[in-house]
């Protein structure tokens, strides 16, 4: 199984206008360069120091915890994305002054081992051997970062020279982790990341130079660097499948438990466990593995017999398989309507099914990670409902991670506050601003999707795309195509311009939203009648250069409620217009944010606020007025009291007459004093609409 819907190339993509134009914009003038200015004053020395103590040999001192050469990798990534589109010299050279020093740091160490933390702390506990802990060392999270950096770097600009300390450190970790070719026995160290990322790193340096078969040559001639990239899929196999075997485990902890999904083997997980951001990242590599295994099996179906051949697919299959098994358990028992994952501080991971509490964690690098296994999956499957996630994640978890001004920082994205929580400018552990860096930066990348004689809009955002498009029957076709006059998030409206090349027919696969009210399809200007498969409407025709596709979708103000199961959220509702999540802030409601609502309607009103958002404006059930804006603007105004989940009367009562009612109410639905929990219409699912 190659992949459903394939992502076009991140260059062939730039948004052009509305909201999102707007974002981009400001995290490219301001926010790279506040992070970059932070980390290198960081603890005086600055975050490079720590290259620099490497090349001149000193030992004994680290500046910031050992992921640190992560995070300024996770940055450069970041930052590659941006400057592909939107060249910028500046930036450009500046990460040629860093590339210039991690290499130096690399060629000090024969094997092209790099991790400035263990070669300055702790040399003799490399890979979490001799009593170290890998968990805490970051070896394999650190390399996964200067893989995707250097692979990330290469294609925005052709260079490289970060690329190549890239390759020279996944081939150090493939001798040291995989058996070779032909030996007896199992000479490789079983060690598998105790923190997530280099899983689909090291697949997607595999697929690079699948893609471009002779770089690996120009690696060879220009650098002395032998890539290597069939041991790259090895290596990302080996840690896949060495999940929950302990036997022989070189690096210490042996057992990293469900905090490192290290409880048991990956195809006996069923249920979404850990630390969410460890997590999310393993599911995105599992997926990634999935897709690649498949696809590799089927190039090589020609030299196998069929029955042989279905059986290694259906084999290779087990990591698809996994992927969707614990996405299902995610989705329907494990994510807020923010789209952010792990609820409990502790350890930074998921709870208990239904458990969402509204103090939750939710950490911003999370819901990063979250959109960026939504984004695999829909590569897998192909349905739109990962979209969903994935554009839920991104609005309403990881947006909200930045303050309007550009400069300041969540770390954690709870549903409440009672006024005590704001944006950091710095903190001692600063991982979330490389990861709202690259998700941004990228976030293009999700837009647009293709097929076989198919072409996707996946997200409704002003944008163009300009590439090739795969025919039904083999052959290809250029085309370009531009989100134009997008209104989203405040308004419902779109156009969709078609430039193929010349008169070509395919089908163009438009996503409806779930939170979509009525939605409108025009194809120029008449409407199309046209079926639904997997959440997009598939419009098939011969298109010509021109074609507009028109879209009105409804944005009403609705309310929204959780499971019964979740009883942190009983007898409450949230409120959200499109792909909005709204809360209510003190600056806006003085007379308190714990407001109960009764059955008036709700309006949407265009206010000035954050230079013109709309907001949603209603009474209490006692009459009074109250205002919500969207989540992602709160706490911009100073200090004050929010909340998310709003008390909701129904049949006349009282939220807390209603808990007297059900008395007796088991935690996970044995029922109430009346009788069993009502659960009819909410078969796989967390959230619907208000009744």
């Amino acid at each position: 199984m190659s992949a459903a819907v394939e992502r076009p190339a991140h260059r062939q993509v730039k948004m052009t206008d509305g909201f999102w134009a707007g974002q981009l914009d400001k995290i490219h003038r301001v926010t790279v360069w506040d992070v970059l200015n932070k980390f290198e004053n960081d603890h005086e020395e600055g975050i490079m120091k720590n290259y620099e103590w490497v090349i001149e040999g000193k030992s004994g001192s680290h500046v910031g915890p050992p992921w640190y050469d992560g995070l300024i990798c996770e940055v450069i990534r970041g930052i590659s994305d941006i400057i592909a589109v939107n060249y910028d010299e500046k930036l450009d050279k500046k990460i040629e002054a860093y590339t210039e020093i991690i290499s130096a740091a690399q060629e000090k160490d024969p094997d092209g081992y790099i991790n400035t933390y263990t070669t300055l702390i702790c040399p003799d506990k490399r890979w979490g051997g001799n009593g170290g802990s890998l968990i805490w060392q970051h070896e394999t999270y650190n390399i996964g970062c200067l893989t995707e950096a250097g692979i990330h770097y290469y294609k925005a600009t052709g260079k490289k020279g970060l690329l190549r300390c890239a390759v020279k450190a996944v081939n150090c970790m493939c001798g040291v982790m995989i058996p070779d070719p032909g030996t007896a026995g199992y000479p490789g160290k079983n060690i598998v990341p105790a923190h997530s990322l280099a899983e689909e790193a090291v697949i997607k340096l595999y697929r690079l130079f699948q893609e471009e078969p002779g770089l690996a040559g120009e690696m060879k001639e220009e650098y002395g660097v032998c890539a290597e990239p069939e041991r790259y899929f090895r290596l990302a196999k080996f840690w896949m499948d060495h999940r929950g075997v302990h036997q022989d485990r070189y690096s210490m902890p042996h057992y990293m438990g469900e905090y490192s999904q290290d409880h048991c083997r990956i195809t006996e997980q069923s249920e979404v466990v850990g630390h969410a951001v460890r997590a999310a990242l393993m599911y995105t590599g599992l997926t990634a593995l999935g897709m690649e295994a498949c696809a590799s099996m089927e190039a090589g179906a020609s030299t196998e017999t069929g029955a042989s051949m279905e059986a290694g697919v259906e084999g290779t299959n087990e990591y698809l398989k996994a992927a969707k098994r614990l996405w299902d358990n995610m989705e329907q028992t494990k994510l807020h309507i923010s789209g952010g994952i792990g609820a409990v501080h502790n350890e930074e991971r998921f709870g208990y099914q239904y458990d969402l509490p509204n103090d939750a964690y939710l950490e911003t690098c999370a819901g990063a990670a979250l959109a960026f296994w939504a984004g695999e999956m829909h590569r897998a499957f192909g349905d739109s409902k990962y979209m969903d996630v994935l554009e839920c994640a991104v609005m309403n978890n990881v947006l909200p991670c930045l303050s309007e001004d550009g400069t300041y920082y969540f770390y954690e994205n709870p549903l409440v506050s009672d006024g005590d929580r704001s944006r950091w400018s710095w903190h001692g552990c600063p991982c979330c601003p490389p990861m709202f860096l690259k998700i941004m930066a990228c976030l293009q990348d999700y837009i647009y999707g293709l097929a076989p004689g198919r072409l996707y809009v996946n997200l409704h955002m002003g944008s163009r795309y300009e590439g090739m498009l795969t025919c039904s029957d083999g052959g290809s076709v250029g085309i370009a195509v531009e989100q134009k006059e997008c209104g989203l998030p405040w308004g419902g409206t779109n156009s969709i311009v078609l430039h193929p090349e010349k008169k070509t027919e395919f089908i163009l696969a438009v996503r409806k939203p779930a939170w979509a009210g009525e939605m409108t399809v025009l194809v120029n200007g008449e409407k199309a009648d046209c079926p639904v498969e997997k959440g997009y409407f598939l419009m098939e025709r011969e298109w010509q250069d021109g074609d507009v596709v028109r879209i009105a979708m409804e944005l009403p103000a609705v309310k929204v409620e959780a499971h019964p199961f979740v009883t942190a959220d009983s007898g409450r509702v949230a409120l959200l217009r499109g792909p909005l999540l709204y809360c209510i802030e003190e600056a806006d409601n003085p007379e308190g944010t714990d407001v109960e609502l009764g059955d008036e309607k709700l309006v949407t009103e265009e206010s000035s606020l954050f230079g013109g958002i709309r907001v949603i404006e209603g009474v209490t059930a006692e009459g009074k007025p109250f205002r919500a804006i969207p989540y992602y603007l709160w706490n911009n105004r100073g200090e004050g009291k929010m909340n998310v989940w709003l008390r909701q009367r129904k049949d006349g009562k009282r939220q807390e007459e209603r808990v007297e009612d059900a008395a007796g109410f088991a935690a996970h639905g044995a029922g109430t004093g009346n009788g069993e929990v009502d659960l009819i219409g909410w078969e796989g699912r967390l959230y619907r609409r208000y009744q």
